[in-house]
């Protein structure tokens, strides 16, 4: 059950943690990645889970504050150094004057002129002069060349004190979190339990207890309800079940297939369609697959990376979310070697046309012309897509129509560029433009024509609703990214094995040993680079064009309370 909080809880809910035990798998992950543990504890009857992820964040937030003072102490004390240590005498014995300090570069030290204040330069090193100036009050910006420096009210001396003391500090702390250590095993082991119990004082503020009755509410999937009646039978409880009202906005549970639920993970790193508008994890999960392929474009990156996550696919099968990124991840690599044998690219190297591999190689990332074409085809294709899924699911006869017309308009585009060399073609599609922003236009709203009003502000609609002309062609233009960003990854690969082919013919002997390190460590780089920009704009294109024109409102998502250990168990 997704419960629905029946009393405002807000100051309690602030108080206490988030109901996913976030709190605990911190703690746990704090100290798995601590250096030199303790030996576990792997039984122990008095353990108490709670009250040790309590200290262990605890621990975890005052290394982390000591830490960040020791980080600003140095700071200040490199400040300071130049200076050398001195404390501030009183106002009276300096007869009402304060120091005032600049650091000022070498460049701009014959400029100072000191009037009728005391300046002394106390200090030089290779760039900069250290001056002080004597004066009861702050001088103005301009009597110095540069802005004053802040030294604070603590001597050379005192600061290094501080800092001794932070670093004993910092010692006790890791001395306590080697000892916290010891616990990891039991609380990995209790991790469930731990997380159940957050959730389990979190929603007790959610609920609510009129008298002697207790009461829960909450939203069910449809096939779950056998569950729950049950669980009435059991223990003697009241149900009542009822229909999602017009104005309610449930949340969204996203159900698919195994073979695509990875989808739904993409989704959701977005935003969470709206409860009455569709379900696009299918559709995402295609194409994405399909976009990082061809960012990524290298049989040689695919294979490399599809073994090292062969290797580590245990590290993935702890969890549900966990073995979804695995299939999703052979599918990526998949693609990745697909494109890479279609354009022809070995990690950078392109095999003779003449050859096996160079006859599979149909496209040529180095052709301008037609890779635009190929992506601005594909983005046209996504756009159509979404806005033939948009109208599928729309609930009235204008919302159906309406987006026929941005398809249309889609289409005409796509083929008015791909076709201007023939000009029936080009004429066609500027003729689907023109009809489809017609249908906008005209079905562009439901306001019922009753007077010459409503009529003007029908027609004032359907002009407001054209103007997403300029959406819909900056949107598929989008798309050019895959092309760019693919040719951008296999010219580094080239340029990476160019380089090193010079420095193996620069200097024999040493050259094969330094371009052996340039072309391990290039290719290195250019897989995180792909890596990055397959995952970044693979998933742009999804969650921006395709979802400004596919769904309509965001939605919440299915958070149902259950148990978590008996789900592990």
């Amino acid at each position: 059950m997704h419960l629905i909080p029946l009393r405002p809880a807000q100051k309690e809910l602030e108080a206490v943690p988030s109901g996913t035990g976030r709190d605990a798998v911190a703690a746990l992950r704090w100290l798995m990645d601590c250096p030199s543990p303790r030996r576990p504890v792997l039984s122990d009857q008095d353990f108490d889970a709670a009250t040790l992820v309590q200290a262990i964040s605890a621990n975890k937030q005052a290394l982390l504050d000591a830490e960040d003072r020791k980080a600003a102490l140095l700071k200040r004390i490199e400040d300071v150094r130049p200076w050398g240590e001195f404390s501030f005498p009183g106002l009276d014995q300096m007869g009402g004057h304060r120091l005032w300090f600049y650091v000022v570069p070498r460049s701009k030290e014959n400029p100072i002129e000191a009037g009728d204040r005391v300046v002394e330069i106390v200090h030089r090193d290779r760039h900069n002069a250290y001056v002080v100036l004597l004066s009861p009050d702050e001088p103005p910006m301009d009597a110095m060349p540069v802005p004053r420096t802040r030294v604070g009210a603590h001597s050379l001396s005192a600061l290094d004190r501080q800092l001794e003391d932070i670093e004993v500090g910092l010692e006790d702390l890791w001395s306590e979190r080697r000892k916290l250590t010891k616990w990891r095993v039991l609380l990995d082991q209790n991790l469930a339990q731990v997380q159940d119990n957050a959730a389990l004082k979190r929603v007790s503020l959610e609920t609510d207890d009129v008298d002697r009755v207790f009461v829960a509410q909450g939203w069910v999937p449809v096939d779950r309800l056998p569950q729950v009646e049950r669980l009435a039978d059991e223990f003697g409880l009241a149900v009542t079940v009822e229909e999602p009202l017009q104005g309610e906005r449930p949340p969204t549970l996203l159900a698919n297939r195994p073979a695509l639920a990875g989808g739904e993970s993409l989704v959701e790193f977005y935003q969470t369609p709206s409860y009455r508008d569709w379900d696009p994890s299918a559709i995402v999960y295609v194409s994405f697959i399909i976009f990082f392929g061809m960012i990524m474009t290298d049989v040689g990156y695919g294979l490399a990376l599809l073994a090292v996550l062969h290797l580590m696919r245990k590290r993935f099968t702890g969890s549900e979310t966990g073995r979804r990124m695995l299939v999703m991840g052979y599918w990526l690599m998949v693609s990745t070697t697909f494109f890479g044998v279609i354009t022809g690219s070995y990690f950078g190297v392109t095999p003779p046309p003449d050859s096996l591999l160079g006859r599979l190689k149909i496209m040529d990332l180095k052709n301008v012309d037609a890779m635009m074409r190929i992506t601005l085809a594909i983005g046209g294709l996504h756009i159509v897509i979404a806005n033939l899924m948009s109208a599928w699911h729309a609930k009235t006869r204008n919302a159906r129509i309406q987006p026929l017309g941005w398809c249309l308009v889609a289409v005409g585009g796509v083929t008015a560029y791909l076709a201007s060399a023939i000009p029936p073609l080009a004429t066609m599609g500027i003729i689907l433009i023109v009809l489809g922003l017609l249908v906008v236009g005209v079905f562009a709203s439901d306001r019922r024509v009753t007077s010459a009003k409503t009529l003007l502000l029908r027609i004032l609609d359907g002009l407001v609703a054209t103007f997403r002309l300029t959406n819909i062609f900056s949107d598929v233009l989008s798309y050019m990214r895959l092309f760019a960003l693919g040719l951008a990854a296999a010219s580094l690969a080239e340029t990476i094995n160019t380089l090193s082919g010079q420095l193996v013919h620069a200097a024999p002997g040493i050259g094969v040993l330094i371009a052996l390190l340039v072309l391990v460590l290039g290719h290195v780089i250019n897989i995180g680079l792909g890596l990055i920009a397959g995952f970044v704009h693979g998933l742009r294109l999804n969650v921006i064009e395709f979802f400004s024109w596919g769904l309509k409102e965001e939605g919440t998502p299915f958070r149902p309370f259950e148990r978590r250990r008996q789900a592990r168990e």
